[in-house]
């Protein structure tokens, strides 16, 4: 989603819709949404209600009512509020007539006192509501809670959570991608379906890198990036004195500011690697984390799925994410508070330096190491500097990945967290505890996804995986518990089998 400069995630506007059978007295429905609704507005969540009789759905015609006026509202999505057994019929009709997401919550039942006059039955009729809502070929586009039976403080739980998850959706579903240049020929695997994309909503703009080296040659007739280079003066230690190479960096990034505003993107993905170096004479990276920064991620080696993943991880945890390899593994040597942890399910997160600088310990521009082996071997770093250097900084994280299946996608999301330690090596580089990482390697990663992968600056595993669900992803991978075998896992060798 095309989102102001410094915003993370899309502002999201949540409708709600409470209904009764006619069996059941309308009034306990009634005080039932009432304390919902209060609870919600004392955690500071505006709802969106119909307005007149159709604020509680009895009839199909306050069914269509309601459709009618929460989208007339604008609405992003509604909570669909069993106060009691509820009208099943005229729940689908409803939910099929807004044509939107939905989250159903069903109302518990208070205390044992309301058990003879005020019993809702909500449970029973949340089995029936549903079941005809699946009838329909509906049930895609609808949340169900892992406890969907609530009172009206574990409802506001929900709600806060389905916002997180209509982030994302939403953010998803409206966004554009700014694709610059062809996949570098060493990272076959950082291939894209244009289909695969289109499936979950994301449009792309295919672009070439001569585009960029066009508007790039226009910011710099214009002199229009001269208040860009003297604000990356200011922003990190080591960026050199040479005017003329901090000039080749703010054309850069004035550019990259000149597609994002013309074609609405949401991020975009560049060749770097190793043309983009020897046509633009600087490593992007800097760039890069300063855009990410700002709620505009950009991934490398013209990744479409990373870019997605960083979206998505944005959108669920509303802050700057950032693109690593899984990268490294980690010696035993390496930091003696190691010792606390299995060192299998460690693991060396690593990239040339485009994480925001304010997510690094001790930033510092260098040149890129691994790049001036391969282009500059016997010379001083020229077109190879522009990367950041620094240790990523202790958090907990989210990693997500998607990857291409046919036409549609597939994803992973596992949660840990940085270690406040050196790393020891060069780069942008942290050392992560993913737990259970040896096995979720072995048997999700490998054969079904690539190297890179989107993290998250906190735990936000639980949005995203229901976010996906919404989105219609189909199959999304997370770690087995210890005494969980995966598919094909070799149960003797894991010691999974009982002695």
């Amino acid at each position: 989603m095309h989102l102001p400069i410094g915003q993370y995630s899309p502002d999201i506007t949540l409708g709600l819709v409470s209904a009764s059978r006619n069996c059941f007295p309308r009034a306990l429905s009634d005080e039932r949404t009432q304390r919902l609704r209060n609870a919600a507005k004392a955690a500071g969540i505006n709802l969106v209600t119909p307005e007149g009789e159709s604020q509680i759905i009895e009839t199909k015609a306050h069914a269509l009512e309601a459709a009618r006026q929460l989208k007339a509202a604008g609405v992003d999505a509604v909570v669909f509020y069993l106060g009691n057994f509820s009208p099943e019929i005229e729940d689908a009709v409803f939910l099929k007539e807004f044509d939107g997401f939905a989250m159903i919550l069903a109302a518990a039942e208070e205390n044992a006192a309301s058990l003879l006059q005020k019993r809702g039955d909500a449970l029973c009729g949340l089995l029936s509501a549903v079941l005809a809502v699946e009838k329909r070929g509906i049930l895609n586009r609808i949340h169900i809670p892992e406890s969907p039976v609530v009172s009206a403080e574990e409802g506001v739980v929900e709600i806060s959570h389905f916002i997180k998850i209509m982030k994302v959706v939403k953010g998803t579903k409206n966004a554009t991608l700014g694709l610059f240049g062809p996949r570098p020929r060493d990272f076959e695997t950082c291939n894209y379906n244009v289909a695969s994309l289109a499936s979950i909503g994301v449009e792309v703009e295919e672009l070439g890198l001569f585009d960029l080296q066009n508007e790039i040659k226009k910011v710099k007739a214009e002199g229009s990036a001269k208040a860009i280079a003297e604000d990356m003066k200011k922003a990190v230690a080591g960026v050199p004195k040479d005017e003329e190479f901090v000039s080749r960096l703010s054309d850069y990034e004035k550019a990259i500011y000149n597609f994002r505003e013309t074609l609405k993107l949401s991020g975009a993905a560049t060749q770097c690697w190793s043309e983009q170096e020897f046509s633009l004479k600087h490593v992007p990276c800097f760039i890069n984390g300063r855009m990410a920064s700002t709620g505009f991620p950009i991934a490398c080696e013209n990744d479409a799925y990373s870019l997605v993943a960083e979206l998505l991880a944005q959108y669920a945890s509303d802050q700057t994410v950032t693109i690593l390899d899984i990268n490294h593994s980690i010696p035993k040597d390496l930091h003696a508070k190691l010792k606390e942890y299995p060192i299998e399910d460690m693991v060396g997160m690593f990239h040339c330096g485009n994480t925001a600088t304010r997510l690094l310990k001790n930033p510092e521009m260098k040149h890129q190491v691994i790049m001036k082996r391969l282009m500059e071997p016997d010379t001083a770093p020229d077109i190879t500097r522009g990367t950041i250097e620094g240790q990523i900084i202790g958090s907990p994280i989210t990693v997500v990945q998607v990857h291409g299946v046919g036409d549609k996608l597939r994803a992973y999301i596992t949660e840990g967290h940085f270690l406040d330690l050196d790393p020891q090596t060069f780069g942008c580089t942290g050392t992560a505890y993913l737990p259970g990482f040896r096995r979720f390697y072995r048997h999700v990663l490998l054969g079904r996804f690539h190297h890179h992968a989107a993290v998250a600056f906190n735990h936000c595993g639980a949005a995203l995986f229901d976010a996906l669900k919404l989105l219609g992803v189909a199959e999304i991978y997370t770690p087995n518990p210890a005494v969980v075998p995966y598919p094909g896992e070799n149960v003797f060798r894991n010691g999974l089998v009982p002695r």
